[in-house]
């Protein structure tokens, strides 16, 4: 078979036409895919008139709702705008952010408080065991906390009792007054340690010539003049 020149021309637009149908069904897959787009868009269009009446009704109902409730909202979307711009005062903001990083370090010590249970539990069951203890020991604790309860309210009617008042107005817990009176009971200590010896009118007699005697009597009737002195004025 010969070749022809002639069918050159042919041939070229076959393959122009080939190429030309190679891009534009890419072309025609878009431009369907961009229709069915438009024809949801449009769907949508046609849908929003309906959809923003049924939204402004529920607002409406809404709205009605919280006024005869007695809430005014547009007081409270002020009220809420002023606070945002408070928020969002920079002053305001390093406060938070500072108060945020503080918490984070105090976070380890909030997780200890975690175990103040379990430990008011280990409190619990030792006073329990001791309490059981006592009872086997033959210790009536229950009684123990009762008399001291009757203990505790004696105490207290002593306190707001008139001879407690007297008695400490009396000046016997005066420095001095104790001072003698320990005095006085360290000599009794040391007279129990001696063994006391048998003495007559005649050893009586020798007595009164000691110096440690004589001072000891010279108090004891200091003391009883003065007290038959106040003893004669409580008589009056």
């Amino acid at each position: 078979m010969e070749y022809s020149k002639t069918n050159e021309p042919a041939l070229q637009d076959n393959r122009d036409v080939h190429k030309i149908m190679e891009l534009l069904t890419p072309l025609s897959v878009r431009i369907d895919s961009l229709e069915r787009s438009l024809s949801t868009i449009d769907a949508f269009i046609k849908k929003l008139p309906a959809m923003l009446a049924i939204t402004t009704d529920i607002a409406d109902e809404f709205y009605r709702n919280a006024a005869a409730s007695g809430i005014d909202i547009e007081e409270r979307l002020k009220k809420s705008a002023s606070l945002l711009v408070q928020l969002t005062d920079p002053k305001k903001i390093d406060a938070l952010s500072h108060f945020m990083n503080t918490l984070d370090t105090m976070t380890p010590l909030l997780k200890q408080f975690e175990k103040v249970p379990d430990i008011l539990a280990m409190i619990v069951d030792s006073l329990d065991e001791l309490c059981k203890g006592t009872e086997r020991s033959g210790i009536d604790f229950e009684r123990i906390m009762r008399q001291g309860k009757d203990a505790v309210a004696q105490l207290n009617e002593l306190i707001k009792s008139d001879g407690l008042k007297a008695l400490m107005n009396s000046g016997i817990l005066n420095p001095k007054s104790v001072n003698i009176v320990a005095q006085a009971g360290c000599v009794l200590a040391e007279c129990k340690e001696d063994r006391p010896k048998k003495m007559g009118i005649v050893g009586l007699i020798k007595a009164f010539g000691n110096g440690d005697i004589q001072c000891a009597l010279g108090f004891l009737i200091n003391f009883c003049k003065r007290f038959g002195r106040l003893l004669k004025d409580k008589e009056l």
